[in-house]
């Protein structure tokens, strides 16, 4: 279960295909989009259960829907990703008895804010985590902080590099730019707590010395979130109108952008662990990133990026007049380090070895036979086995 398919489409993309390789049948129940028929032709069965966030009637509708589709589809196995997925999902598979494997990929304000949203979902977690059988954190003090307010026991939990990076797939892609013109891009879904609105009032300010300077947004207007996090559409014309920045909405593919781009910046508030910056630094791109959770695991301070303070659009405006400032023999330097510190640190294939481990010790638990004939399902996500199947571990959790 996932928030959006565009997570399923780039994120998850390696781990459902490595099931699928693994002979497993894989449904991904999740609220569609316009990818809906290439995820589909890939191999992947999707479900749309909505997008309930705030409003009682439709988060009664996708409860409903993730109910029908989970009792009909009966997986072995569940996987559930980001904070409504967990929540929902998790409570329906319990009911339905099924085991789950889930992913906290971040927790944003989770235990800063007030809102009653997020008090619901502070009282709610532990009875929604009491009986999954694995839950993955993809940073050290997330996980901490779940154990410390007694939302789960250390020995359900494992630490993972978030998604981890394809490093073959995210290659420095040579290119000649057309524009010689530093250019700055951020990638992400336009709310407020990645930062967002720093980037926009940064770029005003480094407009003001050097009008020359672009800077580039990718990413879907996000409306699955408390209004005071979401952004207007009426906001991100007067941006473009303005020459602020230029806007290309949401995309499946930013290898060419990232490419294109001379810094790839993320102010986030907070982050699980960063797969824009895990794909750029990958690419050998130098990165500005706020100094949070989430963040400053991926940048090494002035030697593969430069970290910012949180929230201060003023010092991320210094940090990217820095970069701009630099000899472009020190930004490809630090780029190459970036890339070095990816295939270290946050290589794909720990997470699809972290994930194939737990689902084969969840099957071996409820003597699901892998030979049998007859096929049984999985589901995410959703898997059916189809033949025999190895499931390797080579690589241990990093706990």
């Amino acid at each position: 279960m996932e928030n959006g398919l565009i997570s399923t489409y780039t994120m998850r993309n390696e781990l459902m295909h490595e099931l699928l390789n693994q002979d497993f049948e894989v449904h991904v129940l999740t609220h569609t989009n316009q990818f809906k028929n290439e995820v589909e032709d890939s191999g992947l069965k999707v479900y749309d259960v909505g997008s309930g966030n705030t409003n009682p009637i439709k988060i009664l509708i996708y409860i409903w829907k993730v109910f029908y589709f989970m009792r009909q589809i009966q997986p072995d196995v569940c996987l559930t990703f980001s904070v409504r997925p967990a929540i929902w999902g998790n409570i329906i598979a319990r009911i339905l008895g099924i085991p789950v494997i889930t992913n906290i990929s971040g927790i944003g304000p989770l235990f800063s804010s007030n809102n009653i949203a997020y008090r619901f979902i502070r009282f709610i977690y532990p009875f929604a985590l009491i009986k999954t059988e694995k839950v993955f954190f993809q940073n050290e003090e997330d996980r901490t902080t779940f154990i410390s307010h007694g939302f789960i026991t250390k020995r359900k939990t494992d630490r993972i590099p978030g998604s981890g990076v394809d490093y073959l797939k995210f290659s420095p892609v040579p290119c000649t730019k057309i524009a010689k013109n530093f250019s700055f891009l951020f990638i992400g879904r336009l709310v407020k707590d990645k930062g967002i609105m720093e980037f926009i009032e940064a770029a005003k300010i480094v407009k003001v010395e050097n009008p020359e300077i672009n800077f580039k947004v990718i990413g879907p207007l996000w409306q699955q979130n408390l209004r005071s996090n979401t952004l207007t559409k009426k906001a991100v014309r007067q941006w473009v109108a303005d020459g602020i920045i230029e806007y290309e909405g949401e995309k499946k593919d930013v290898r060419q952008d990232i490419a294109m781009a001379d810094c790839i910046v993320l102010p986030s508030y907070r982050e699980g662990i960063s797969n824009v910056l895990l794909e750029a630094a990958s690419m050998e791109k130098a990165c500005i990133a706020a100094n949070v959770t989430g963040c400053k695991e991926i940048i090494e301070d002035g030697k593969t990026g430069l970290l910012c303070r949180v929230r201060d659009a003023s010092d991320l405006a210094a940090k990217m007049k820095q970069m701009v400032a630099m000899p472009e023999n020190a930004l490809m330097a630090m780029g190459k380090q970036a890339r070095q510190k990816m295939i270290r640190e946050f290589d794909k294939q720990i997470v699809l070895n972290c994930y194939l481990k737990e689902i084969k010790n969840i099957l071996a638990k409820s003597e699901v036979k892998p030979f049998r004939a007859d096929p049984f399902q999985f589901n995410t996500f959703s898997c059916k086995i189809k033949g025999g199947v190895n499931l390797t571990d080579n690589l241990a959790p990093l706990n």
